[in-house]
């Protein structure tokens, strides 16, 4: 009898792998714990209003390996982000990629396509 390597150790069906949308906005907080990252951060919709998004990312490991630090991301950072979005439409998603200020782009270290390949902007 073999046992095979699971490829997680929970399910990704609540995101919409399918979708990428580019959003924008200031990052409130960056929680660098483990299992998983969360980032914080507050998007206009188009009429201006200000709303708080939860955005999901992989260990600190994973995001170690591919260029993350617990500094990488700060309260008052001005970021594009490019997600999954959540199925059910509430304000979230997995982290696909980080771009920030400087041109720096930060990926999400997950067993992903590159995301650096371009994702469709959709103004909220």
């Amino acid at each position: 009898m073999l046992a095979l390597p699971a490829a997680a150790h929970h399910s990704q069906t609540m995101y919409d792998g399918d979708t990428e949308i580019e959003m924008r906005g200031v990052v409130q907080e960056f929680d660098w714990t483990n299992p998983h990252t969360w980032l914080y951060v507050t998007i206009e919709d188009k009429s201006g209003t200000p709303s708080l998004w939860v955005f999901e990312s992989n260990s600190t490991g994973q995001l170690t390996r591919v260029g993350w630090t617990a500094d990488s991301i700060n309260p008052g950072d001005e970021v594009a982000i490019i997600i999954h979005p959540l199925r059910d439409g509430t304000r979230g998603g997995t982290i696909v990629a980080v771009h920030l200020q400087d041109g720096t782009v930060l990926p999400s270290g997950g067993m992903r396509p590159d995301p650096i390949r371009g994702s469709e902007v959709i103004d909220r």
